[in-house]
């Protein structure tokens, strides 16, 4: 999409986070971060939920995922996971936390993991 496009967005927020991620993968030569930017260049009804119980199965011990959309508390999470999303509801947050793991945006999953090496991308 061009830069037109993409401001045709309402929300200036997630303007801001798909100009991050380019940059981020041009600067790092890592097309994860690109990838997600497409995704949440779509409508947002085309963007993924996903469950907690998705992360137990498909993330490893210590982990990292990405999510390029919302993940949701459904389900039970045993595991320590770093997860990335664009939004997260109230029971995601604390299942997450409740298991050691840490929920963050975009913008600071980046500067942990410039290259997006042993990154999960999840939906």
């Amino acid at each position: 999409m061009s830069k037109k496009q993409i401001s045709r967005k309402s929300n200036s927020e997630l303007v801001k986070t798909i100009d991050e991620l380019k940059k981020a993968s041009r600067e790092n030569d890592a097309p994860i971060w690109k990838s997600i930017a497409n995704k949440l260049e779509g409508p947002s009804r085309n963007w993924p939920v996903v469950n907690i119980s998705k992360l137990e199965y498909n993330v490893s011990k210590n982990g990292k995922a990405v999510i390029p959309g919302k993940i949701m508390g459904s389900g039970t999470l045993s595991k320590k996971v770093t997860v990335s999303a664009y939004s997260f509801t109230k029971s995601a947050v604390e299942k997450i936390e409740g298991a050691g793991g840490k929920c963050m945006i975009y913008n600071d999953f980046i500067k942990k993991n410039p290259t997006g090496k042993d990154v999960v991308v999840i939906g």
